[in-house]
């Protein structure tokens, strides 16, 4: 066994610093951010559909489901990352780097600021979840 593995095990490793946990702060309430906006968007859906704005009830429908298993996913990925369990730092940056082609797409699609908010988060997100540091067990609280 590697010498890194075994003092890992052995608990030896330095308690992350102050800048590792502000960085895993700041990737938790972004991810969380990303919950509530799709949140609010999937909640507009269901009003369209209400009012009958809705062109295709299926379609609609699925939307929703959808972004509701988003909204469960990045929440505890949020969850996660505020707590630095181990196993939150692989979903949100996977998640946030499909949002640097959203938000470059969006560019000539939409107002200027959705698509540079869309890019900032992302590359901030994942920027952030890498500056944390490697997570481990020992790092979590309650």
């Amino acid at each position: 066994m590697s010498e890194r593995h075994t003092s890992a095990t052995a608990g030896t490793l330095p308690a992350p610093t102050e800048r590792q946990r502000a960085a895993g702060r700041l990737a938790a309430v972004l991810v969380a951010v990303e919950a509530v906006v799709i949140t609010g968007l999937a909640v507009f859906y269901l009003v369209e559909l209400a009012l009958g704005q809705g062109q295709d009830l299926m379609i609609v429908t699925m939307s929703v489901v959808t972004m509701v298993v988003f909204i469960i996913g990045l929440a505890y990925t949020a969850l996660g990352l505020w707590r630095r369990h181990p196993r939150s730092q692989a979903p949100a940056i996977a998640f946030n780097f499909l949002m640097v082609p959203l938000g470059i797409a969006l560019l000539p699609l939409a107002p200027w600021w959705v698509g540079l908010g869309a890019l900032a988060l992302g590359v901030v997100t994942v920027v952030a979840a890498f500056l944390m540091g490697r997570l481990e067990d020992r790092d979590q609280t309650a």
